[in-house]
């Protein structure tokens, strides 16, 4: 769906509800559920649009760092993207060290606060492929 869909529903959404006196804009617009999917090591963060923007058409922002590292890291083929998920496999090789990602939204020239993952550890959280 095209990104002008997502504004025009944050637009509405925006009016309809008014969402300024219930909760702002750029907490409307952060994304819901963001969680790592692990198989044999393969390492995926997903997440759903935030409640203003119930499209794919949101432009997206991910950022990872090792757990006790100060500074985020940008993964830059997941800078400014339309999915609703990354492969963080090669930032997150170390199976035994804990990670975190974050992801934000840009919708309509507003952008989201950061949405980040609990404590994600590869080598507790894998699944073993088929």
């Amino acid at each position: 769906m095209a990104p002008e869909h997502c504004s025009l529903g944050f637009l509405i959404s925006f009016l309809l509800t008014g969402v300024v006196g219930t909760q702002s804009a750029h907490e409307s617009l952060m994304p819901q559920r963001v969680h790592f999917r692990s198989r044999n090591f393969h390492n995926i963060l997903h997440w759903q649009p935030g409640k203003a923007c119930s499209s794919n058409g949101s432009i997206y922002f991910v950022q990872y760092k090792m757990y006790g590292q100060r500074q985020w890291k940008n993964k830059e083929d997941c800078w400014g993207i339309l999915e609703s998920f990354c492969d963080l496999t090669n930032e997150t090789s170390d199976i035994q060290e804990p990670y975190y990602g974050r992801v934000r939204t840009i919708s309509a020239g507003i952008h989201s606060g950061w949405t980040m993952t609990q404590r994600f550890t590869p080598w507790w959280e894998r699944t073993k492929g088929i």
